[in-house]
């Protein structure tokens, strides 16, 4: 079975704190894969290696390597953007961007792959709707994420 997500030999640091070492594991197309482990064993470190969220940890590091359908998602060039259009991560506790609205935060996904949509007040409800937070949040679409609450 072909992977189209392969890390190899990853190794990463916060500090001289060596967190990962020697990790390698294929993720094969259309396979849902869970890690499970004990709290600070390194699953959230190795996630984000994956998708290059480790390096604005101030003091991380990381060696080794990850491809993304046989190409290395470290290699100079990449646009790190697109390598996030494919591969996600999904946070413990919610993470809204602060210094964005609400609508800005439910709607960054769209803004961030560049597709143009013509409904967008109709999917941003739509979306909060089912997130439960529509009657809560409606009449305050243009304040900050960060004024949400934790259970929001």
């Amino acid at each position: 079975m072909s992977s189209d997500l392969e890390a190899r030999s990853v190794h990463a640091w916060f500090g001289k704190h060596h967190a990962l070492s020697d990790v390698s594991l294929n993720f094969n197309a259309g396979s849902v894969t869970a890690l499970i482990g004990p709290s600070g064993c390194g699953k959230s470190t190795f996630i984000r290696t994956l998708n290059r969220m480790h390096e604005f940890i101030p003091s991380a590091a990381m060696a080794g390597e990850v491809l993304l359908n046989g190409q290395d998602i470290y290699a100079p060039g990449t646009d790190v953007t697109k390598i996030r259009l494919q591969i996600g991560m999904v946070f413990q506790k919610p993470n809204p961007f602060p210094s964005m609205t609400i609508k800005e935060n439910v709607l960054s996904g769209i803004k961030l792959a560049q597709l143009q949509v013509d409904n967008q007040s109709e999917l941003l409800e739509s979306c909060l709707r089912r997130a439960g937070l529509w009657d809560e949040v409606k009449d305050r679409l243009d304040e900050y994420g960060g004024a949400l609450s934790g259970g929001q």
